[in-house]
């Protein structure tokens, strides 16, 4: 019997570690990528990415869109695995940056203090979203930036090709942005496994089947913004995947029976691009898409 099969996700975009308002820290992006680099002290992951880029991505339990699974006083996140990888995880922390549960006159944010990154509960900033922003240090060494709370400084091209700070909303999943925004930009943190998330705008428009993104992009579909180009991951066709753009170009993170995993992507209901084993089954909301299964 002919069934569709249902994309999981979006893509998640991953940017690449820079200086400036990091303060120093180091790192590199991911595989969920995309074209957008993090704020201050962390690096916007597409859409993306953050995880090693070896198939070692695994799910657990707990939902990060519905904040569900986890006990009380953690967060459900995508994080990095102990093994390597990404996957979701239950994260015991001071606040939630989304829901902003600190006092009157705080923020909850991300706060730098040594070789740590850790959510707390800090002097609420004065930058609205979408302003230019920075990071502060106290006079104890914390660094976190001058967004207001729900806000956090992040990284972004600029048209002159350079960068700007401008403070994006923090989000656990689509629901706490606004069109065209997705929940798709990932942050990461020196001395942090977290890796929460920030409204952003995908990547460029493609062809899912031609592909033609530019070098270390691919082309991928999202059910909110149709296919992008963004950071292209290295899972294998088969394996299992969370985001499509944990898989390799050509291939998407789909619904394949009771799990998870890359598929190939097809000409559907038949075409060039065919599959080399097995048959190609439409993907919903994509007209003449499919994906390769056995």
């Amino acid at each position: 019997m002919r069934v569709n099969l249902l994309l999981l996700s979006g893509v998640l975009l991953v940017g690449l570690m820079s200086g400036a308002c990091r303060n120093g820290n180091t790192g590199s992006g991911g595989n969920d990528s995309g074209m957008v680099d993090g704020g201050p002290d962390a690096s916007t992951d597409g859409g993306g990415d953050t995880p090693d880029a070896d198939g070692g991505q695994q799910v657990s339990a707990c939902d990060v869109a519905q904040q569900q699974g986890c006990d009380a006083g953690a967060l459900c996140l995508r994080g990095v695995l102990e093994g390597g990888g990404q996957g979701n995880r239950c994260f015991p922390g001071e606040c939630d940056p989304v829901a902003q549960d600190c006092g009157a006159g705080k923020k909850c944010t991300y706060v730098r203090r040594g070789s740590t990154t850790s959510r707390l509960c800090v002097p609420d900033g004065t930058v609205t979203q979408g302003g230019a922003c920075q990071s502060t240090a106290t006079t104890e060494g914390d660094f976190y930036d001058t967004c207001k709370a729900g806000l956090y400084c992040a990284d972004q091209a600029a048209t002159d090709g350079g960068t700007v700070f401008l403070c994006k909303k923090f989000c656990h999943g689509n629901a706490q942005c606004t069109a065209p925004g997705e929940c798709i930009e990932v942050l990461r943190f020196a001395g942090s496994d977290e890796l929460p998330r920030v409204c952003g705008e995908p990547g460029p428009k493609c062809e899912l089947l031609a592909q033609g993104c530019a070098s270390g992009l691919g082309c991928y579909p999202s059910p909110r913004s149709g296919p992008v180009c963004v950071t292209a991951g290295a899972t294998a066709d088969g394996a299992a995947c969370t985001y499509s753009n944990d898989c390799q170009p050509g291939s998407a993170c789909v619904k394949d029976g009771a799990g998870l995993v890359c598929r190939r992507l097809c000409r559907s209901p038949s075409g060039e691009p065919g599959c080399a084993t097995g048959r190609c089954e439409p993907l919903q909301d994509f007209a003449g898409v499919g994906a390769c299964v056995p």
